[in-house]
């Protein structure tokens, strides 16, 4: 079994289409299909089946995807770590990152200081990133906590109050801090249900027996603060989730208080590649 039939067999299984993956992998379709052959005789099983419109993985290819990305990220530390002893850091470095944290100062300063290395950040819901660490396909991600961390390595990052975010022309804009007992009048524009910060809020809020009502619910923190700012409800968010809203919303402190805990994780199975290691040295505490 050799590397590039794993990294032929990863791009048609996440392309799911052979002239896309043949085009990723800078072959001709012929080619990648002869790969892949070679591969499924060496293992002696079915990996793709194949139709006109779609490739869908046959049980054995759902059971080798994680190993094969495994093996490709192990061979890219190899390559990456004898960079790193030559005094070069260079390859990829996958960022996964929930919503409610912005990374971006923290990813300009290890750009500058390792231009070599070429990042991907990307968002999802707690638990995919968690298992994207864990099966290869993220190098580490920053999670709110808690975190179902199975294969897991989590180091605490940061612990932040929610605050309550309203318009700047919300009568509450001018408090230092209301009682969360006190809201059971207003409209609030919920963050995805899914998300490891809505199970928070709900949570807490559940605790004291608030029922908060909503007037919208949405998929990207962005727009939840925009909304807000319309003025569409209020919303429990970590402070830094309104670094960018600028005057148009205000943080209010609310009571009792709610810790918002973040965590960076990486695989409990393997070390750290040098270019991920180069990062964890920029956190604080690191």
């Amino acid at each position: 079994m050799e590397l590039r039939q794993l990294r032929h067999f990863v791009a048609i299984a996440e392309e799911r289409h052979f002239t896309r993956a043949a085009r990723r992998v800078h072959l001709v379709q012929s080619s990648l299909s002869s790969s892949l052959r070679a591969l499924e005789r060496e293992l002696g099983a079915e990996l793709l089946v194949r139709s006109s419109r779609r490739v869908e993985l046959t049980e054995a290819g759902r059971a080798l995807l994680p190993a094969a990305r495994r093996a490709l990220a192990a061979a890219q530390d190899g390559r990456d770590a004898v960079d790193a002893v030559r005094g070069l850091l260079r390859g990829r470095l996958a960022i996964g990152t929930v919503q409610s944290f912005d990374p971006l100062v923290l990813i300009a300063r290890y750009h500058r200081a390792y231009p070599g290395v070429t990042l991907r950040l990307s968002t999802a819901s707690v638990d995919a990133m968690a298992a994207a660490v864990a099966d290869g396909e993220l190098d580490l991600a920053f999670l709110g906590l808690p975190v179902r961390a199975r294969h897991l390595r989590l180091v605490p990052l940061a612990a932040e109050p929610m605050v309550l975010a309203v318009a700047a022309g919300d009568p509450l804009a001018g408090e230092p801090s209301v009682g969360l007992a006190a809201l059971g009048d207003r409209e609030f524009v919920e963050f995805r249900a899914d998300s490891a910060l809505r199970a928070l809020v709900d949570r807490h809020c559940a605790a004291i027996g608030l029922r908060r009502r909503a007037s919208c619910e949405v998929d990207l923190m962005p727009d939840l603060v925009d909304l807000v700012a319309e003025g569409l409800g209020v919303a429990l968010v970590p402070r830094s989730a309104l670094r960018r809203a600028g005057p148009r919303v205000v943080a209010v402190g609310v009571e009792p208080a709610i810790p918002f805990e973040l965590a960076v994780a990486t695989a409990a199975d393997r070390p750290p590649a040098p270019a991920t290691a180069a990062l964890l040295a920029m956190l604080p505490d690191a």
